[in-house]
This record gives C-alpha cells, sequence and structure tokens, in this order.
C-alpha cells in the first residue's frame, strides 16, 4: 500500500510539471497616476491610482492554439483586497485557416466594439468620461462567443451574445454559473475591416439586440450600425466615423453619430489629436423634451513617451449629455503610467 503511495504521487508530480511544461505564462502590467478636473460634476480628490496586471498563456491542442488571457485590476483600492479582481478574461483557439473561435468576458476581442471609434486620438476616445454616447448598443463583450477570420485580404469579427441584461443588477457568470432570470437581451453584431488603398483604412458594423424586458417603453428591440475611414499621409492622420442606433432604450428611439478625427506625430515621442462627436437623440420624452437634441463632444489629447513611461493628456467638454438640454460637462486629465 505504501510503495502504490509513492507510486502515485511520483506520478502526480511528473505529470504537474508536464502540465506546467505544456504552457507558457506570461505578465504583464502597468501602473498610472491621473489627476482630473471635472466642471458639471463633483470631483472631490482630484488624485488617483490604477494598477493592472494581465496574465496570458497559449498551448498547443492538437495542431491548434489555444490561448487564455486575464486580467486583475485593482479599481484603485489600496487597503482592502475585496476589489481586486479579475476584470475580464478570455479562452480563444486558434485553428489556422479556419479562423478563431473564442469567448469572452470583458476582453473586447470580437464584434462590433472592435470598432466603436475608429477615428485616430492621442490619449482616449475625447467621449470617455464626460458621460457622452458613441450610439452604438452592443453587449460590451460579457458572456459572449465570438469568431474571427481573414478573407482575402478583409478581417471579419463575429459576436454572439447568448443572453446579457441591460440592467446594472447581473453581469458576466462564473464556470458552472448562469446569469439567471433577469437576463433580457441577446443577439449579435458583427465588424468587417480592411485596408483597400495605400494609407486608407476602413470597416463597417452592424448588430442587433432582442429585447424581452416588458417594463421598457418604445421599440425594445434593437439595430445599430458604424462605418469607418481614416486616411494617413506622413505623421498625419484624419479619420470620419458614422454610427447609428434604434431603439432598446427608455424614451429614446434613435442615436444618429458623427465623429471626426485628427492626428499628427510630431516625433517619435510626442503626439496630438483633436476630434469632434455630433450624437443627434431622436426623442420620445427625455425631460420634458420633444423631438430631436444633438449632444455635442470637443476633445483634444497629446501623448508623449519615454521608454516605458507615458505622460498623457485628454481636454474634452460635451453640450447636452444624454440628450439633456441642461446637463454639460468637462473633463480634463493628466495621467502619467508606467508599463512593465
Amino acid at each position: 500500500m505504501n510503495i502504490k503511495k509513492i507510486g502515485l504521487s511520483a506520478l502526480a508530480g511528473s505529470l504537474a510539471v508536464v502540465s506546467a511544461n505544456a504552457v507558457e505564462l506570461t505578465a504583464s502590467g502597468k501602473t498610472e497616476v491621473t489627476y482630473v478636473s471635472n466642471d458639471g460634476a463633483n470631483t472631490g480628490n482630484p488624485f488617483g491610482m490604477g494598477n493592472s496586471i494581465a496574465f496570458s498563456g497559449s498551448g498547443d491542442v492538437n495542431g491548434m492554439t489555444a490561448t487564455y488571457t486575464a486580467a486583475i485590476n485593482d479599481q484603485g483600492s489600496v487597503n482592502t483586497t475585496t476589489n481586486e479582481v479579475f476584470a475580464s478574461a478570455s479562452l480563444m483557439l486558434d485553428m489556422g485557416d479556419m479562423g478563431t473561435f473564442g469567448f469572452d468576458q470583458g476582453v473586447g476581442e470580437f464584434g462590433v466594439g472592435t470598432i466603436d471609434d475608429k477615428t485616430p486620438y492621442a490619449y482616449e476616445e475625447q467621449w470617455s468620461y464626460t458621460g457622452a454616447s458613441n450610439g452604438l448598443r452592443a453587449a460590451g463583450g460579457t458572456n459572449v462567443i465570438g469568431y474571427k477570420n481573414t478573407f482575402a485580404g478583409y478581417q471579419l469579427s463575429l459576436e454572439i451574445d447568448p443572453g446579457h441584461t441591460n440592467k446594472s443588477a447581473v453581469g458576466g457568470s462564473g464556470d458552472g454559473g448562469s446569469t439567471g432570470g433577469a437576463t433580457n437581451d441577446s443577439g449579435f453584431n458583427f465588424a468587417l475591416t480592411g485596408s483597400p488603398m495605400d494609407g486608407v483604412s476602413a470597416g463597417l458594423g452592424y448588430g442587433q439586440e432582442d429585447h424581452k424586458d416588458d417594463t421598457l417603453s418604445g421599440d425594445k428591440d434593437s439595430k445599430f450600425y458604424t462605418a469607418f475611414a481614416n486616411y494617413a499621409i506622413g505623421a498625419a492622420t484624419v479619420g470620419l466615423q458614422r454610427s447609428s442606433g434604434t431603439g432598446g432604450s427608455t424614451g429614446t428611439s434613435s442615436n444618429e453619430v458623427t465623429i471626426y478625427g485628427a492626428s499628427y506625430s510630431v516625433n517619435e515621442n510626442l503626439a496630438i489629436s483633436a476630434s469632434r462627436m455630433d450624437n443627434k437623440f431622436g426623442l420620445g420624452s427625455i425631460a420634458g423634451v420633444q423631438g430631436e437634441v444633438t449632444e455635442k463632444t470637443r476633445g483634444v489629447g497629446a501623448s508623449y513617451t519615454m521608454g516605458s513611461a507615458s505622460v498623457r493628456l485628454l481636454s474634452s467638454d460635451t453640450d447636452n449629455v444624454g440628450g439633456s438640454t441642461v446637463v454639460d460637462k468637462k473633463h480634463t486629465e493628466i495621467s502619467l503610467m508606467l508599463a512593465f
């Protein structure tokens, strides 16, 4: 009996070694300190700090490559471990010419979310922190199944949403679990991108979500479209993107979005950009307003890179946030980031 135990222990140890050698795990991360100033919202302490570590590993599966990625974010917490969680994860299977299948929980590997704003910018989209919206209604890469492949030089990325909720109570689900009865939405979306000529990158996307929540007013099912084109010449890049969405939100029936952007690389370290986004809301009734209201966002950005360190600036302001004529916001942010 003791001999059997010793033998089994040795076998288990050898299998552990084989398993460890089969997949190479790598880690990368960043730490970032920011200073912000907000008009139209409370700033409080303007300093903030965030850290993240990403792990990735890949291994051979019968001639195919399986890749796992997971990111831990501390959400700015320094005194407790409760917020230090896996913020996103994905599992991908690369089958060569047959393409790549995957399961995504927040990484954003697939679908129209990969081209939600492809206009050039030096640091963040101008609508990131003012409460503005780009008008798309995709599931956001939570508990979705994806596929991507290249055909005749063009990249197709498809996202299948088996079900998510339009309420904040339910997000992704753990292994062996599900999102439960509050899951009301499901659908699909895709993005097709490529370079039709030298200096030009372009793409289009489409998606739809079916909504089963009877508490929503108006058109419960939603559809959304987007298309972009960028042109790069020398150190300058200019871009235009048009997006639209209908249905799926209480009180609103449609969005028509136009984004203009331009960036310029002053040298190999410094880049600057300027952009504008107009989001026209077709309103049922928001804050007592009928008809159409245009949400207008303007932003400038800059980024200076020194090896693994970057200093970035974003200053943006939005009028008529969310289609409300009484809400205007401005956000200015300076960021120091160290990558490792």
